[in-house]
This record gives C-alpha cells, sequence and structure tokens, in this order.
C-alpha cells in the first residue's frame, strides 16, 4: 500500500503549473541566494560535456559549515532565452536545488496534517490568486510520499515549539481567522478589526492554557449569525490614529529600506509613488503625512470597495501561508501587529501607486476612466 499524506490547502495549489513564459522567469531573474545540497551539487558537476557546465559551476561558493554550495549569479546562468531551467528541461527535476523544486511552494507539518501554500511573490500566483472575484476556498486532499518529498528536497516547516500543546487546534483557528476575512458584510477595515477581537480572546485562552475552549470560541467567531450579527458592532467604537499609523509607517520603510536594502530596487517604482503622493521631504513633519493620508481617505475607500477581493485574498493567503498567528515566535498580540503593518503598507504602496498614476493621465483623458 503506498504512503500517502493529508494536505489542508488552498484549491489553487493543485492547480499551479509552472510557467517561465507567463512571468519572464523572474525567480530566476531575481537577486535570491539558491542553495545546494552536496549530493544534488555533485550530480551536477559530473553532467558531460563539463565545458558545458563550467559557466554554471565556477559562480558558486562554498559554505564550509553548513557543507552546502550557494549560487548568488543572477539571472541564472542555467537560464535558456526561452525562459525554462536548461537543467531541469535536459535532465529532470533531481538535478535542481532544494530552493527550485520547492518555490513557490511553502509546506508546514501542523500537528498531523500538512499545510501546503503557494507565494505571491511569483507572477503567476499572483494573477491566480488576486485576479479573480471569487473567495479563496480550500481542500483536503491527500498526497502520495513522491510529491510529499520530492526526492527528499521538499522540506516542511514545522509549526512554532510553542504551539506544541495546542497544535491540533490550529486549523480551527484558521478556519475562524478566514471566515472572518472573507465576511464580505464587512469592509476591510472592519474584518481586520473584529479579527484583531478573536485574537485577543484566543491569547487570552492561551496563556491560561484553557485550551479546551479553543475550539468553541473559533466556532462563535465564524458563525454566520455573529458574522452577519453582532461582528459589526464591535467596530463602531474603534477609533484610528492617523499619526501613530503614519509614525509607525516610516519607521518601517526605515528599517525594510533604509541603507542598502536588496527590497530597495525591487519596489522602488511603488516606493517613488509614496514619496511623490504623500510630497515626502525632510521638512515633512508626520502630522503633516497624516494630515495627506487623511484627505486621501475617500480615494482609499474607493480603491478597497471596487477592489476587495484583490485585498481579501491577499490577506486570507499571507494569513494561511505564514501561519499567522504563530509565524513568530513572540505573543499572539506581537504576531497580529506584524500581520496588520505589513498589509497596511502594502495596502499604502497600491493606493499611493494608483494616485500617482493617475495623476500623469492628461486631464482631458481622467474624465473618462
Amino acid at each position: 500500500m503506498k504512503q500517502t499524506f493529508l494536505y489542508f490547502q488552498p484549491e489553487y495549489v493543485s492547480k499551479f503549473k509552472c510557467n517561465g513564459q507567463a512571468c519572464n522567469a523572474q525567480c530566476c531573474r531575481k537577486p535570491w541566494v539558491i542553495d545546494f545540497d552536496k549530493k544534488t551539487y555533485k550530480k551536477i558537476s559530473h553532467i558531460k560535456p563539463q565545458s558545458k557546465m563550467e559557466k554554471f559551476l565556477k559562480d558558486f561558493k562554498k559554505d564550509e559549515k553548513l557543507d552546502k554550495y550557494f549560487l548568488t549569479v543572477r539571472p541564472c546562468p542555467m537560464l535558456t532565452e526561452d525562459n525554462w531551467c536548461m537543467i531541469q528541461k535536459n535532465y529532470g527535476e533531481e538535478y535542481l536545488s532544494e530552493t527550485c523544486v520547492s518555490y513557490p511552494r511553502i509546506t508546514r507539518a501542523v500537528g498531523g496534517i500538512f499545510e501546503r501554500s503557494l507565494s505571491l511573490t511569483c507572477p503567476v500566483v499572483a494573477t491566480q490568486v488576486l485576479l479573480t472575484n471569487q473567495p479563496l476556498t480550500f481542500e483536503q486532499t491527500e498526497v502520495s510520499k513522491k510529491v510529499h518529498e520530492n526526492l527528499g528536497k521538499i522540506k516542511s516547516v514545522p509549526a512554532p515549539v510553542t504551539t506544541r500543546k495546542f497544535v491540533d487546534k490550529i486549523p480551527a483557528i484558521q478556519v475562524a481567522a478566514i471566515s472572518i476575512l472573507q465576511e464580505r458584510s464587512l469592509t476591510i477595515d472592519q474584518r481586520l478589526i473584529v479579527l484583531g477581537f478573536f485574537l485577543d480572546k484566543l491569547d487570552e485562552l492561551i496563556q491560561a492554557e484553557n485550551f479546551q475552549e479553543i475550539e468553541n470560541l473559533a466556532a462563535f467567531y465564524s458563525a454566520d449569525e455573529f458574522l452577519k450579527g453582532d461582528a459589526k458592532s464591535l467596530t463602531q467604537n474603534f477609533k484610528f490614529n492617523d499619526v501613530e499609523f503614519m509614525r509607525l509607517i516610516l519607521e518601517t520603510f526605515e528599517n525594510l529600506y533604509g541603507g542598502d536594502s536588496i527590497y530597495l530596487a525591487e519596489d522602488q517604482k511603488l516606493i517613488d509613488a509614496f514619496a511623490e503622493t504623500f510630497h515626502i521631504t525632510q521638512q515633512n513633519s508626520v502630522a503633516q503625512l497624516a494630515k495627506t493620508y487623511k484627505d486621501l481617505a475617500p480615494v482609499r475607500e474607493a480603491i478597497l470597495k471596487n477592489y476587495s477581493t484583490v485585498f481579501e485574498n491577499y490577506l486570507v493567503n499571507e494569513f494561511f501561508m505564514k501561519l499567522y498567528p504563530f509565524s513568530l515566535s513572540y505573543s499572539i498580540t506581537d504576531n497580529y501587529g506584524l500581520f496588520l503593518i505589513t498589509y497596511k503598507m502594502m495596502e499604502l504602496l497600491v493606493i499611493s501607486f494608483a494616485v500617482s498614476s493617475f495623476k500623469k493621465i492628461p486631464k482631458n483623458v481622467r474624465r473618462w476612466i
């Protein structure tokens, strides 16, 4: 009898197919470090004729401590003109690195099951996930050992040690959180506030080690009766502090993009749009930037309303893929804060880019948009 593994995943995972021609092989061009284990490196170093691999092999650096080889040159020398991998095309997946075999798949071991999702850093995945009006749906499926391990190169990330006492409750927590994020009778902002209330109650149960009540809490917050009823009332007294928000955004931008950051080149257009939209100069105060953000409220609300499914699917995919609210070895509150600020940064950059792009359209054309 063949060994199988139980997987919980978004349905889009089983439909995904890598297509370098559709995305211009972005994963092979970006400045990422690709690691090869010793066994795979030995395989590719013996490919005949040796002259064919010389250009490829000379770019490897060995890490003696990890006993691994790293390729840092981008684009990858094995990328062909038609955006296919020469190694995979001619020799098969067994010659690929762990990174190349698994990306953009992310697999996590959660108790007795495995969770698999795809990273939105892949343009094909981003198109598949974000550009649909349908909410993300999930499935349980059995996966063969060959697919699960792919010659031992696909490694599942274990759930954090801090969840060991209630790891079997994590799927129920995820279902509740996803139900909140997909409740379309609420605005995106309202969903995030309700999610915060849910995670705050969850934190109380975990701190008290009252693990048996987790599933009851999850069932309450995921029930239609609550989501379409009392959920909205939780958001009525919530007050948003524009100044503190903008201060936090600027600090986060500095941490991410300050100095010699690899992210800066990747996101330069978005950063430029943010600077242009908010008229950022050294003389700007946080209060002035907060006022600009407040003035943009009607634009923001229109974009969130018209493209709510894009933002919704982004939030659902990120929450599930990174195993929030247990992504970090910190508190649930810290995890929620990271999830929230990551989303808010993305939202702010998207809105800035939309405003900046709109301003560049001639005024006599704008009225047709």
